[in-house]
């Protein structure tokens, strides 16, 4: 990167020049660069995480201007974050979900924050002793998982 100074005809010149060079304004500088190189299209792995990154930070955004939330945040948080990193790690993580299928269908969830419904099939499950109950259905069905952060977490079941 090469600044112009004192020269009459580059000052206050922008844009391509001769295929090799891009002349900028910056800070009432004219700054000479190389040319931007093209990126390759994004990847549909690319989108999706953007999209999560997206979401997560809406949520934290959200969630430490409600005074409830963001004092919920402040009570989790470890001492190097904010309460909005907090928000922000809570949303973008989904929680890790295990299902036990026996005599009646059993879902554990581990994650950080709280698991506000299970849905099995179209009904929804009972929070027994820190782990989530429903009646053996006898069909294929789908197992939902929501945390407060608004996360889904699927799982197909096939019986």
């Amino acid at each position: 990167m090469a600044i112009i100074k004192n020269n009459v005809i580059m000052r206050g010149a922008s844009g391509k020049h001769a295929d090799q060079v891009v002349l900028r304004q910056r800070f009432g500088q004219t700054v000479v660069c190389k040319l931007p190189c093209a990126y390759p299209p994004k990847t549909a792995a690319q989108l999706a995480n953007q999209e999560r990154f997206k979401r997560a930070n809406d949520f934290a955004k959200a969630a430490v201007k409600d005074p409830e939330k963001k004092a919920y945040y402040q009570s989790i948080k470890k001492p190097t974050q904010t309460a909005f990193n907090a928000a922000f790690q809570d949303a973008y993580h989904k929680p890790e979900v295990e299902v036990i299928v026996e005599e009646k269908v059993v879902i554990k969830a581990k994650s950080k924050h709280p698991i506000t419904k299970v849905k099995v099939g179209t009904g929804y499950a009972v929070l027994n002793n820190k782990q989530w109950e429903f009646p053996l259905i006898e069909k294929p069905f789908t197992i939902k998982v929501y945390d407060v952060a608004g996360n889904i977490c699927t799982i197909e079941i096939q019986v």
